[in-house]
Parts: structure tokens; C-alpha cells; sequence
């Protein structure tokens, strides 16, 4: 009864998409603006020594599948800022349904969304010329990665509304963790010591470092992947999880 009563919740989360067309525009077709952008703005540099025939457009693909993953994140806290705002959530705690089960369905959802969105980012880079070397596997592989992104996605968004007094101000928060990842968690950039120790902190620079690593024709294998793996895998449980508290306690008392 509970599995069928999440899966409820999923499909009402999802529906979304076609019942609210501006949700559906910037969770589905930000991805292909962002690599438009990133194609017509760097398509005709390179500046690899080690990769002279990679544009930086090409370097900065798995990076963009991975952002466009965490943009997801500010989505979510305008969301759940207007849910509150309407008095949807407290609606929803007078409901059989528990908050583990409202919210694990908000992750799960997004899950199933981050990784469409970041196999839009794959597919039009593909068809703008992006070469990759993988098959099956490596798409499961990637498709786990997009995923565990999209939980930390989703965890920060809970933040954000957990602190965010209205749907205004989450927007604004969001950009705090919006901007570095982007800066630092794509490889937009140069980087040095001091940067490179930044990008550690960021989420997304672990799907990007394994994306890249998987797309290049990497072994499976590679020790490195499975050690992002691992570190993105802590850090997205670590983030939701402290949302998920955070926010039930606020919202759900």
C-alpha cells in the first residue's frame, strides 16, 4: 500500500511537467539552451594541448549535463516555497500521507527527471558533433551519476526552502550553490591548486570528473570513477538527508 502510494506521488510530481508548461520549459528545454549557448560561445576554441582536437565546448559537455542536473535544485525550493505560500503543505500534514513518503517521492521524481535532462545535454551535444566512446554500460554508469546528482539537487533545494521565506528569496539562495557549481563543478574554470581544492566541495564536480572519464573511452574499471562514485554518493546522502530533516521539522510539525 505504501509502494503504490508513492508511486501515486511520483506520477502527480511528474505530471507537472505537461499540466504547468513553464516547468516543463525550464526543466526540460533549459538543458538544450545551455548547450546551445556553450556550443555557439565555445564551439570554435581550443585550448587542450594534451586534446588538440576537442573544442572546449567538448571539454565542457559532461559538465554541462551535470549543472543542468543541479539548476534542478532551485526548481524544486521555488516549488515547495509555493506549496507552502498556498497552504499546500499543511494540507498535505493533516493527509495519511507521512513527510518520508512526500518527499521520497520528490526525490524520486526528480531522479527520473535529472536524468532525462542530462541525457538532453548528451543527445544535442551529439548532434552538434560530440564524439563519445561508450556503450551501454557507460550510459547505465552515466545515468547512475546524473541520478545521485540529482538527489544532492533536491537536498539543497529542500534547504533552500527550508530557510527561504518566500518563493523570491529561494530564488536568490539558490544561486548561492547555483554559481560556484557552475563555475568550479563544470570546468569552466582554469584550473590551479587553490581551484581544483574548491571544486572538491562541489557535488557536480564528480559526475563531471567520471563523465569525462567515461565518455573518453575509459575503462569501466578506472579506480576513479568508482571513488567519485562513492564520494558523490556520500555527499548527495549527507545533503538530503539534511534537508529531509530541516524541512520536516518546519514544515511538517
Amino acid at each position: 500500500m505504501k509502494t503504490n502510494k508513492i508511486f501515486a506521488l511520483i506520477q502527480v510530481e511528474l505530471k507537472k511537467l505537461y499540466r504547468d508548461p513553464m516547468i516543463a520549459a525550464v526543466l526540460l528545454l533549459m538543458p538544450i539552451g545551455l548547450t546551445l549557448v556553450f556550443y555557439f560561445a565555445l564551439g570554435n576554441l581550443y585550448q587542450d594541448p594534451t586534446r588538440p582536437e576537442m573544442s572546449h565546448f567538448e571539454y565542457l559537455v559532461p559538465g554541462t549535463m551535470g549543472y543542468a542536473v543541479i539548476y534542478m535544485g532551485m526548481m524544486v525550493a521555488l516549488a515547495l516555497c509555493e506549496y507552502r505560500e498556498v497552504g499546500i503543505l499543511k494540507r498535505l500534514a493533516s493527509t495519511p500521507t507521512s513527510p518520508y513518503q512526500y518527499l521520497g517521492s520528490l526525490i524520486i521524481a526528480n531522479i527520473v527527471i535529472g536524468i532525462v535532462q542530462g541525457l538532453i545535454v548528451l543527445l544535442v551535444s551529439v548532434l552538434l558533433g560530440f564524439e563519445v566512446q561508450v556503450g551501454v554500460a557507460g550510459l547505465t554508469l552515466v545515468g547512475v551519476f546524473l541520478g545521485l546528482t540529482a538527489v544532492a539537487a533536491v537536498g539543497l533545494g529542500l534547504l533552500t526552502a527550508t530557510i527561504a521565506k518566500n518563493s523570491g528569496a529561494a530564488s536568490g539562495l539558490s544561486m548561492i550553490f547555483i554559481v560556484p557549481m557552475m563555475v568550479f563543478g563544470t570546468f569552466l574554470a582554469v584550473f590551479d591548486e587553490t581551484t581544483y581544492n574548491i571544486a572538491r566541495f562541489m557535488p557536480n564536480f564528480y559526475a563531471t570528473d567520471s563523465l569525462t572519464y567515461i565518455f573518453n573511452g575509459a575503462s569501466l574499471s578506472e579506480p576513479v570513477i568508482w571513488k567519485n562514485l562513492l564520494i558523490l554518493f556520500v555527499i548527495s546522502l549527507v545533503i538530503v538527508v539534511a534537508g529531509i530533516q530541516l524541512f520536516k521539522r518546519t514544515e511538517f510539525r
